[in-house]
């Protein structure tokens, strides 16, 4: 891992990332339609990192210390046809980094909320972080509910079913997944985004809204700055 210096052009935090922020990953080439900011957060422990690692690299993060500050990765993923570039911050969960990693909250428009499911207190701890997140990102952002360590399952203390009322009664996609098998971690992030891109459809997320964790990407920018009398021309020159 290396150490980010500066700011990337495109990053949707605004603000340059500093000490205690660590990157997982290169940009992609490829051109996208959208740029997404994500946040992974939880309580200590639940593996947030190792999902992140997990999503962005395809592989388990086998030496994985808690993390001090932020870690943060970025994959382009084909969602629904578009591409998207998820920019992800994964916070430390402990409580005397609480003040520093909440400023990276701010202008999110997805997050993962990580439990285990082998850890009664970190399922208790959720609604403290739900309301972190609805309060300084936005009371819209789009969050599904993981409850990791699904490997684990005999030492399992919270059961699915209980897990999925809550999310349920909070409005909350769900799933349980495994870091170390690779099991739903995938889907957790691409049904986030896949939803995100279903409410900018509806006219529920606009991307030019100031602090809305959503920028237009490459692809989409070089549409929008199209002469608006190119598709009108087209159809006049067209004989069929």
């Amino acid at each position: 891992l290396s150490r980010i210096k500066r700011k990337s052009k495109d990053c949707l935090c605004g603000f340059s990332p500093g000490v205690g922020v660590t990157l997982i990953s290169t940009s992609s080439p490829l051109l996208s339609d959208f740029l997404f900011k994500f946040l992974v957060i939880g309580s200590a422990g639940t593996g947030k990192s190792c999902l992140l690692h997990q999503f962005i690299e395809n592989k388990f993060k086998q030496d994985s210390n808690h993390t001090i500050g932020v870690e943060f990765g970025s994959r382009v993923v084909n969602v629904g046809g578009k591409t998207v570039k998820l920019q992800i911050w994964d916070t430390a969960g402990q409580e005397r980094f609480r003040s520093v990693t909440r400023s990276y909250y701010r202008g999110a428009a997805g997050a993962l909320l990580v439990y285990d499911i082998t850890s009664r207190e970190t399922y208790n701890a959720l609604t403290n972080w739900l309301t972190d997140a609805r309060t300084l990102a936005s009371p819209n952002i789009v969050i599904i509910l993981c409850g990791n360590k699904k490997d684990l399952d005999a030492d399992r203390e919270v059961t699915f079913l209980e897990a999925s009322r809550f999310a349920q009664e909070n409005e909350l996609m769900f799933l349980e997944t495994s870091a170390l098998t690779g099991e739903n971690v995938e889907e957790g992030f691409l049904k986030c985004a896949r939803t995100i891109l279903n409410k900018i459809d509806s006219g529920e997320l606009d991307p030019e809204r100031m602090g809305s964790g959503i920028q237009y990407g490459d692809a989409s920018l070089r549409q929008l700055r199209q002469p608006r009398g190119t598709t009108t021309q087209n159809k006049q020159q067209c004989n069929c």
